[in-house]
């Protein structure tokens, strides 16, 4: 499950974030080396709207980040 982000004036979608921070988690619940791979290309080629009243950026950025040392 997503981590609960601050809400920003301007930031991420957040249905958006919760989808690929999702699969990323499932991914690594997993053990499968397919699901990895395949949540760490989500991860990585991912383009975030942005929407008023989005998860703030910054935390978001972090958050995958973190994700994807975890599937590395």
């Amino acid at each position: 499950m997503a981590a609960p982000f601050m809400i920003a004036l301007r930031g991420y979608d957040m249905g958006q974030v919760d989808a690929v921070l999702r699969q990323a988690d499932d991914a690594l619940a997993s053990g499968s080396a397919t699901l990895r791979a395949a949540a760490r290309s989500a991860l990585q080629s991912v383009e975030f709207r942005e929407r008023f009243r989005g998860y703030a950026r910054i935390e978001v950025d972090r958050a995958i980040e973190e994700r994807l040392q975890q599937l590395a």
